[in-house]
């Protein structure tokens, strides 16, 4: 199975961070479309991937690592995890 980690790091206010750019609902959206269409993934929210400055971060385990990521990218971060794109 597949693991599409997600960072959910929370910084100060005066701080870049991915959970204060959406990430969190982002990890949120990616559970929910994974469970409605019964797909072989999994959505970990791991801590940080130390690159919040150009964040939210995306990162699909054996894949590519995503950047300023929104919800329009979820498609193609989910074709990448099924090895369709």
């Amino acid at each position: 199975m597949v693991t599409i980690m997600v960072c959910i790091k929370r910084r100060f206010e005066d701080q870049p961070s991915c959970a204060g750019r959406g990430s969190e609902a982002l990890a949120c959206r990616l559970e929910a479309e994974i469970a409605s269409q019964a797909l072989p993934l999994k959505v970990q929210r791991f801590p940080c991937l130390g690159l919040c400055e150009i964040g939210p971060n995306i990162k699909v385990v054996g894949g590519d690592l995503y950047h300023r990521v929104d919800e329009a990218a979820l498609p193609a971060i989910l074709s990448e995890a099924l090895g369709t794109r």
